[in-house]
C-alpha cells in the first residue's frame, strides 16, 4: 500500500470518528502527514486536546516543512487550500476542520503515538507542549492562559515539572522581555488553586 492509499484510509477512518473528536484529529493529521515529505508533527490545540483528553474546538496545527508539491498532494487528498500553509478539509457529516503549519520544526521533544499497528503519529511532547503553552500565554490574552492551565492541571501528576522549570527559567534568561518565568508561576498558582495542590 503506498502513502496515498494509506492517506485515504486514514481519511476514511477519520470520517468514521465522528463520536470521538480526538480521534478524528489524529486521524485527519495522520492522513496529511502520509502525504507529505517531510515528518509532520502534531503541536498546538490539538496536541492540547491529545494530551488532557478532552477536546476543544480548534485548528489542527502540524509543523513540518511544505514545498509546492506537498501543497498539491494535500489538494489531491481532499484539501482545500485556503493560503499559505493554511488547509480545510470538510468531512462527509458537513463539519469543516482548518489544517495549517505554523512552523517548519517543533520548538521541543516529540513523542510518538501509535493509532494502529501501521499508523504512528508524532506529537509535540507532554513537558514541551507545557513549555509551549506558557510561552503563547505571554501574550496576556485570557484564552492562552485558560489553555495552558487545561494542560497543566490535566498532566499535573505526569508531568516532569523540574525539567519545565529549568526550560522556562532558560527561556526567560534569552527573552527576559517575554515576562515568561512570571506567566509560568501565575499559570502554576491557578492550578494548584485547582487542584488543591
Amino acid at each position: 500500500m503506498n502513502a496515498g492509499d494509506r492517506a485515504v484510509l486514514a481519511l476514511r477512518k477519520a470520517n468514521q470518528s465522528q463520536d470521538d473528536l480526538i480521534a478524528r484529529s489524529l486521524w485527519l493529521a495522520k492522513a496529511v502527514d502520509h502525504v507529505v515529505a517531510d515528518r509532520a508533527v502534531l503541536v498546538g490545540g490539538a496536541a492540547v486536546n491529545l494530551h488532557t483528553g478532552s477536546y476543544r474546538p480548534t485548528d489542527i496545527d502540524m509543523c513540518a516543512y511544505l514545498d509546492q508539491s506537498d501543497r498539491n498532494a494535500l489538494v489531491g487528498l481532499g484539501l482545500r487550500h485556503t493560503q499559505g500553509d493554511h488547509f480545510a478539509y470538510e468531512f462527509d457529516d458537513g463539519e469543516v476542520w482548518l489544517v495549517e503549519f505554523p512552523d517548519t520544526q517543533v520548538d521541543g521533544d516529540i513523542s510518538t503515538i501509535h493509532l494502529s499497528p501501521d499508523d504512528r503519529l508524532f506529537v509535540i511532547s507532554r513537558d514541551s507542549l507545557i513549555v509551549d503553552r506558557i510561552l503563547q500565554a505571554t501574550d496576556q490574552t485570557g484564552v492562552t492562559f485558560d489553555e495552558a492551565v487545561r494542560l497543566c492541571v490535566a498532566v499535573y501528576q505526569e508531568a516532569d515539572w523540574e525539567w519545565v522549570g529549568n526550560e522556562i527559567g532558560s527561556r526567560d534568561l534569552v527573552e527576559p522581555g517575554l515576562e515568561i518565568e512570571e506567566v509560568y508561576n501565575r499559570v502554576l498558582d491557578e492550578v494548584r488553586s485547582l487542584t488543591g495542590r
